[in-house]
């Protein structure tokens, strides 16, 4: 008798961390969406012990088979090591992290680890837009801007594991500052949050007599903005949306251009919650690079939207056991 095999998928966000199990195709059989716990590390881990722990035992009931662990999480992760080295600001004391230690002592399972760009990259070779294909480069449009590059078929991981933050390469060395140290990073003008930033530095300056009345009262509340506000006026026609959101994707052209002439893809695969918003994204960014660099590096590479859909994360953090397995 033939056993259904599953690895159970792990994609943890500042917000929420969702757990699945997956099979080899990407498809999901069981996914279970929590609240980050904000209280500790200690609390974190324990959220998702429980929910790990329970597949498990939901596993020995309906008679299915667990083969591994695969984590997708923020930040420059080892993983050769299984440890988050440096995580985000939005999750708790996430740094210094054993996380692939504590779950392997948890479950006797074996236990995959990696930056969440870099499973979205794994997840877009597997199944998705770079399916069959040996060298893509994503990119990751929410919060922040993350990047992942497959190479020759592999995921290009560095010297332990931070390869890939494309969102801080320089797109402009006298733009802001970043909160990763540097000035103008891709992540300043494309992400969730640089959008945001680039609307109310517009508003601080503007006359509130100069703005229409839904505009207006943001100005006396800026940290309620976000980007969500700045796509809507935009669509509206409010010019000074229009403009944040036309330099955001000049800087994502710019910063493509950049990494065409670096990695050389076959393909660029954009991603992440934002992208919702940027319908024609893809197709904008395909028409006005192919004027931009080294034509024979820019002219043949394609551009796609994912059409994985919200659960690439996880689908992706699942895979890495799949990768190895196989």
């Amino acid at each position: 008798m033939n056993v259904n095999t599953y690895s159970i998928g792990i994609d943890i966000g500042g917000t929420k961390i969702a757990v699945g199990l997956v099979d080899r195709h990407g498809d999901i059989l069981y996914k279970q969406t929590t609240p980050t716990p904000s209280e500790s590390r200690a609390s974190i881990l324990n959220t998702i012990k429980a929910i790990v722990l329970s597949y498990m035992k939901m596993s020995e009931k309906e008679g299915f088979k667990i083969n591994g662990i695969g984590i997708g999480s923020a930040g420059q992760i080892d993983p050769n090591k299984g440890v988050i080295i440096s995580g985000t600001k939005n999750i708790k004391d996430w740094n210094q992290v054993p996380i692939r230690d504590v779950l392997q002592k948890a479950t006797n399972l074996p236990v995959w680890v990696d930056n969440d760009a870099n499973t979205f990259a794994l997840a877009e070779h597997r199944l998705g837009k770079g399916k069959d294909l040996n060298h893509i480069v994503c990119l990751t449009l929410g919060t922040g801007v993350g990047g992942g590059v497959v190479s020759d078929g592999s995921l290009i991981h560095g010297t332990f594991g931070g390869a890939g933050e494309l969102g801080h390469m320089t797109v402009n060395m006298n733009g802001p500052a970043c909160n990763c140290g540097s000035n103008g990073c891709l992540e300043t003008y494309a992400s969730g949050t640089g959008i945001a930033q680039r609307m109310r530095d517009q508003l601080a300056n503007m006359p509130t007599d100069d703005l229409p009345a839904h505009i207006a009262d943001y100005k006396q509340h800026l940290d309620a903005l976000t980007s969500k506000e700045v796509f809507q006026w935009r669509e509206e026609g409010y010019e000074p949306a229009v403009a944040v959101i036309d330099t955001a994707v000049q800087a994502l052209i710019y910063g493509i251009v950049s990494l065409i002439h670096t990695f050389n893809p076959q393909a660029i695969v954009l991603g992440g919650g934002l992208v919702a918003h940027w319908p024609n994204l893809a197709a904008t960014i395909s028409k006005q690079i192919k004027d931009i660099g080294m034509a024979s590096l820019v002219k043949p590479v394609k551009i796609f939207t994912s059409e994985l859909g919200r659960d690439s994360g996880l689908i992706g953090a699942a895979m890495q056991v799949w990768h190895d397995v196989e």
